[in-house]
Parts: C-alpha cells; sequence; structure tokens
C-alpha cells in the first residue's frame, strides 16, 4: 500500500485491521483461540526481536553488517574455488578468515540474544496494557521546517504543540530497552 500523508496517519493500520476483520468473519474459530502458553512465547520471541534491533548502537548495526557482508564474500570465494576457478591472495585470505569471522557473528549473536532476553523479561510476564486509542497525543505530533520559516512564523506557533518537539520516552524506543538491561544487568 502506498503510504502518504503525515507520518502519524493510519492508511496500513486500517487496512490491516479490516483484513483481519474480514479473516475472523470468514472463519470465527481463530477469535481467541491461542493458550496462554502460546500467547507468552509468542509474546517473548516479538519482545526479543524488538529489543534486538533496538539494544545495538548505530556504530555496531554497521559492524555488524560489514561483518555478515564480508562472511558472503567469503562464502562466494569458497564456492569459486570448490567450482575450480582460481583465485588471488586476497581472496584466498578473506576464505582463511571465514571461520575466525562466523565465529564472531555467532559471538555477537548469542549476547545479542543473550541482553535481549534479560531486557524484555518484565515485560513477557506482565505484558503493558493493549492500546486503546492509536492516535498520538497532540504533544507527539512534530512538523519539520527549515529555520527561516519558524523565524517567520515564530510568534504565530509559539504555544502550538506540533512546534514544541515535546520528548517522551516510549516503551519501544532503544533507550527504553538499554534501561530496562541496565535494570537487570548483574552489578560489577
Amino acid at each position: 500500500l502506498p503510504l502518504r500523508g503525515f507520518a502519524d496517519s493510519l492508511n496500513l493500520s486500517v487496512a490491516t485491521a479490516l483484513v483481519v476483520h474480514h479473516l475472523f468473519v470468514l472463519d470465527p474459530t481463530l477469535v481467541g483461540a491461542m493458550s496462554d502458553e502460546e500467547r507468552t512465547r509468542l509474546r517473548k520471541k516479538w519482545y526479543e526481536k524488538l529489543c534486538r534491533q533496538r539494544l545495538l548502537s548505530s556504530s555496531a548495526k554497521r559492524e555488524r553488517s560489514r561483518l555478515v557482508a564480508r562472511i558472503s564474500t567469503a562464502e562466494e570465494y569458497k564456492r569459486k574455488l570448490d567450482a575450480g576457478e582460481t583465485l588471488d591472495k586476497n581472496q584466498e585470505l578473506k576464505i582463511a578468515k571465514l571461520k575466525e569471522e562466523r565465529e564472531k557473528l555467532e559471538k555477537l549473536d548469542q549476547d545479542l540474544d543473550t541482553k535481549a532476553e534479560l531486557a524484555v523479561q518484565d515485560l513477557v510476564l506482565n505484558p503493558p496494557g493493549p492500546l486503546t486509542d492509536m492516535r498520538r497525543a497532540d504533544e507527539h505530533r512534530a512538523t519539520f521546517v527549515g529555520k527561516n520559516t519558524k523565524k517567520m512564523y515564530g510568534e504565530t506557533w509559539a504555544n502550538m504543540p506540533a512546534t514544541a518537539n515535546a520528548q517522551t520516552v516510549q516503551s519501544g524506543t532503544s533507550q527504553f530497552f538499554r534501561d530496562k538491561l541496565s535494570e537487570k544487568a548483574p552489578k560489577p
């Protein structure tokens, strides 16, 4: 679906809700058919996935991406070598480092999994309540305009929530999960 308009438009959410509603109309047995254990397992899986994506800093994400790319490149060179192609010294060196790179990635991912599991423990056992109103409060609506436009309309916009750039901590942000992890992490 092409999404146009403000960042807080609900086009995708509404379309998804309509599809899910239609599925429930087609097969009413789908409603509430999940056991508590299944719901907890699913919640744990998704909270950990969400947390995992947010625990790494930007630089750590870039480094992980580079590591994955180096592994992929080395695997491609190995396939070429196995097919009988000749490789230069640099390519052979990358193949030689493949095991070490895989171990690095595995260690990084295991560490990240452990941290994510620890950080979301409370959320799995005591999940937040369902959302009743999906629209963001006015304080969260922000407008992004150039500094000259802000100067020109500064007085007119002075007390409007959309121009205040209010900052709040939300339960899905990187900082939220890092705080959760630091609460649970053993003190040195």
